[in-house]
């Protein structure tokens, strides 16, 4: 009852480990309870929370009352603006710098994000490597994220990147980075996020669709202001990996010369 929110979103094994009882032992209290299991007490936690039961009602009514086919093209644009206004709102510029640093500091930076969060690992691990650091990005789930999470350990750090609805590979990759002492920042659309209540650093960011998705606008302009932000802290980094993959890219052949 103390600490819902942990137990709306993690894993059974990690609620035993944090009361120290085994995982069987988290299921047979839930049966005790009158679920049928974890996965069902977690359901019933999560559908109290206020921003769960509000984001169905919006799917909900946009879904039901379409927008004029043209409308949508200004709805989208008005939205993303608005979004952005609002995150920066809950972005401080203190909490911004202390991730740049901690990002320069790293030996390794591992990014994680799966589903739609994909996209913004994606471009943000392209893009820490064309700026010269040791990065490496896990999307996909399967073998690729506990491989990369294994070589994590003090001095490196995860970037993870999640919204709803969360997945567990990426809440779970943060635990394990913890527990390796690697520093965790997250990306991520509530406070009550499973990855807010555990990382380091915390960015907030407003991701309100037109329709039933997620808009990714404010989660890429974030990235974007980092990269700015890493590229105007070490310059003569950025500049002289920059000049590697060009050089490398014309080697290959690969790029269409004008």
């Amino acid at each position: 009852m103390d600490n819902e929110t942990f137990v709306a979103y993690a894993s059974a094994a990690e609620v035993a480990r944090k009361v120290g009882v085994s995982a069987a032992t988290v299921v047979r209290f839930c049966q005790a309870l009158g679920y049928k299991g974890y996965p069902h007490l977690q359901a019933a936690i999560r559908q109290g929370f206020p921003h769960a039961v509000a984001t169905f009602r919006r799917i909900e009514e946009r879904l039901a009352s379409p927008i004029p086919k043209d409308d949508v093209l200004a709805r989208v644009f008005a939205a993303d603006i608005e979004n952005i206004k609002r995150t920066m709102e809950y972005i401080s510029p203190e909490t911004f710098e202390s991730a740049v640093a901690e990002i320069v500091q790293a030996s390794d930076v591992l990014v994680a994000g799966d589903g739609a969060s994909a996209t913004p690992a994606l471009f943000l691990g392209h893009s820490l490597k064309m700026m010269g650091f040791r990065a490496q990005v896990a999307t996909a789930g399967g073998t690729s994220l506990p491989l990369e999470l294994s070589a994590l350990g003090p001095g490196d750090l995860l970037i993870a990147i999640s919204f709803r609805r969360y997945l567990r590979p990426t809440v779970e990759a943060v635990s394990r980075a913890r527990e390796a002492g690697a520093k965790v920042i997250a990306i991520t659309d509530s406070e009550l996020s499973p990855l807010a209540q555990t990382a380091d650093h915390v960015f907030l960011v407003v991701t309100e669709g037109v329709a039933h998705s997620a808009s990714l606008v404010v989660p890429l302009s974030l990235i974007n202001a980092f990269i700015a932000a890493l590229a105007f802290r070490r310059p003569q980094q950025t500049l002289s990996a920059l000049r590697n993959v060009d050089a490398a890219y014309k080697d290959s052949q690969i790029l269409l010369e004008d």
